[in-house]
Parts: C-alpha cells; structure tokens; sequence
C-alpha cells in the first residue's frame, strides 16, 4: 500500500505543477517564452523562472534555448505530447462535471470530411441540438487525415471520414455509405451514356479536391492500377468549387452523389453513374476510448448511430 501511494505522489515530488504545465505547453506551441507569458498573461522572467526551475527538478531539459526563440528538445517533445493528454482528461473531467451539474452541459468538437457535411450530418446535428439545447457543438470542415489527426491528439472529440483512410489506433464504427458519381459540363461527349467508367474519365482534364483529400488519393490510386495517370487540371478546397468550374467546361469530377445530384439543373452540369465497384464507400466516426470521451460527445455518438 506504502509503495502504492509512493508511486502516485511522484509527479507531485517533481513539482508538476498544472500552472508550469500549461505554460510549458504555450511556450511548445510559440516557441517562445516571450509570445507564451504574453498568452498566458503573466511576465517572462515568471515564465523562464518556472521552466528553469522544472527543469532543474526533474534533470532533463525540454526547451533548447535560442537566439529567435526556443525549441523542444527531443525529451520535451515527448513531455508536451503527454501533457496533452493530461489537459485533455481535465477538459473531459470539467465538461462531465458540468454535465452532471445540470447546468452548461459541455463542448463537443466535431471534425468532419466534406463528404459528410454536404450530406445529412447538418440534419442530423440540428436535431440533437433541438433534443439537447445544452451541449455546444463546434463543426470543423477538414480533410480526413487531418480529421484523424485532430482526433489522435485530442484537438477534436469525433472524426467523420473516408472508410479508405486509416484510423488506427481509434475506435472506428462504419456510419453510412456514400455513392461517387461522374460530372461533367452540358453537351460532353460523354453525356450520351447511362453509366462512364473511370478509363472513360481518365484522359479528360479533371478537376479534383486539394492534394492531400481523401478523394483524390483514391482516384489516383484507381488510375495508378490501370497503369495510367490523372490528367490533373485544377484543384479546388470545397465541392461548390467543382461544381461550378465542371459546369462552365474546366474538365470532369468526380463527387458524392449527395453533393451532385441536387445542383445538376440549376447550375448546368451533367451526372452519370460511376460504374466502379469503389464508388460505393463507407463514410466512417471515428474517437478515442469510451473513458477519454466525455458524456456529451458519447450521446452525440449514439445519436449519429441511431442508438438514441
């Protein structure tokens, strides 16, 4: 029992104390002790003092000092990544508290891929709103790695993404599927068929999503087996971007059926089915374990899932 306890006060001998913690975190992230006590609206000798001092303590240093700044040492980088999960359980603790209070009943942060917020996740979000007018839900539009990223770290409560991106080591639950569809401009050669292929597409100037999209890495992965290449005429960071420059004649794309179909006839486009066997995908949620989600992002899950 003595060396269960021992074991629990280390942190405590080592003077790690949450004040220092979070101002050695602002200085990781501005890589400056001087932009971090302007932050954290406290002075830089107050700043210095206390990392100096933590160092000292502990024996390892976390910051290499430098003329323009600091910079963490390969010990603090590790230190830092730590912390975040440690700020992130106080973050769960307080929302769950608040929760239980009845009173502010917390955050949840959401990030998403394009494919799921040009469907009926807007939908679905405004009726757990309606349902729970308590809990704050903060919609970030990203790409499906960055989603993950978000998530793994603890910047973002739920990820919504491509089934064709790795999630591990998240928990990842199928969610809904999607179907991708072929655009093209009014009076294509192509738009006399029910039905185009990929191989049909692939010599067309195409217009896709930003380099790092998930779509994109698919489309070039497809092209890349049937040993040839996309003929890459622009990029664009959101699907109305697309659509409007297939309909005035830029190239083809390729999209979700649901951000598609809807704007075909008013803004001039053509759409086909893609006949491909990956055009169906699965569009996955993905989070942390069950105890570093706090309540209400779990309600929000079970709600995303039909679980209510």
């Amino acid at each position: 029992m003595t060396s269960e306890v021992t074991q629990r006060a280390k942190w405590a001998r080592l003077g790690l104390d949450l004040v220092s913690l979070r101002l050695i975190v602002a200085a990781a992230e501005e890589r400056s002790f001087a932009a971090a006590a302007q932050r954290e609206n406290t002075s830089l000798s107050a700043i210095s003092r206390r990392v100096t001092e933590l160092e000292a303590r502990i024996g390892v240093a976390l910051f290499d000092r430098r003329d323009r700044g600091v910079v963490l040492t390969q010990a603090g980088k590790s230190f830092v990544t730590k912390l975040y999960d440690v700020f992130e359980q106080l973050d769960r603790m307080a929302l769950d508290l608040e929760f239980a209070r009845g009173g502010s009943r917390g955050l949840i942060r959401l990030h998403a891929h394009m494919s799921a917020t040009a469907g009926d996740l807007p939908i679905q979000l405004a009726a757990f709103i309606k349902e729970n007018p308590d809990i704050e839900i903060n919609l970030v539009e990203e790409t499906s790695v960055a989603v993950v990223r978000a998530v793994s770290v603890g910047t973002a409560d739920i990820g919504l993404i491509s089934g064709t991106v790795p999630s591990a080591p998240l928990i990842a639950i199928p969610w809904q599927e999607d179907e991708l569809v072929a655009l093209m401009r009014k009076g294509h050669q192509l738009e006399e068929r029910q039905s185009v292929t990929l191989a049909d597409l692939v010599d067309y100037p195409f217009i896709g999503m930003q380099r790092d999209s998930a779509l994109l890495s698919l489309y070039r992965q497809q092209v890349s087996a049937m040993g040839r290449e996309l003929n890459e005429h622009a990029y664009a960071t959101g699907f109305d971007s697309i659509r409007h420059m297939v309909s005035i004649g830029l190239g083809v794309a390729i999209l979700p059926s649901t951000s598609a179909y809807p704007y075909a006839e008013p803004m001039g486009f053509t759409v086909r089915k893609l006949d491909e066997s990956w055009a169906t995908r699965s569009l996955v949620l993905c989070s942390r374990e069950p105890e570093r989600t706090s309540v209400a992002a779990r309600l929000l899950i079970n709600h995303l899932l039909g679980n209510k």
